[in-house]
């Protein structure tokens, strides 16, 4: 199992986040541990693949913020809507399938 200073660093590393800015980061990536173990269930699942689905679904948490409703803006200069997936585990349904995982990823609207 990979520790949890690991998933903090790579955590970091995804959203771009200097050290310092861990208290935000811990609580998203104490989030996408409880959704990722609860759409694997019992499933046995390598080290490596955990960490990324972990990651992933942190990342898409941490993120939300600047996407409220699941509206975010493109850019500075752009003012147009870019509408995003509320599904908390959006990036993680794919990965799983990828790895021949299958999961209830149908399950969520």
């Amino acid at each position: 199992m990979i520790g949890d200073e690991e998933l903090l660093r790579r955590l970091r590393d995804e959203v771009g986040v200097p050290a310092g800015d861990d208290d935000r980061l811990a609580v998203k990536l104490t989030a996408a541990q409880r959704y990722v173990a609860a759409a694997i269930g019992d499933t046995k699942v390598e080290d490596e693949l955990l960490a990324d689905c972990i990651v992933a679904c942190a990342a898409d948490l941490f993120n939300m913020r600047d996407a409220r409703l699941g509206v975010m803006q493109v850019s500075d200069t752009t003012v147009e809507p870019f509408r995003i997936s509320t599904d908390p585990l959006r990036s993680v349904w794919p990965k799983l399938k990828a790895a021949g995982i299958l999961t209830g990823g149908m399950v969520i609207a």
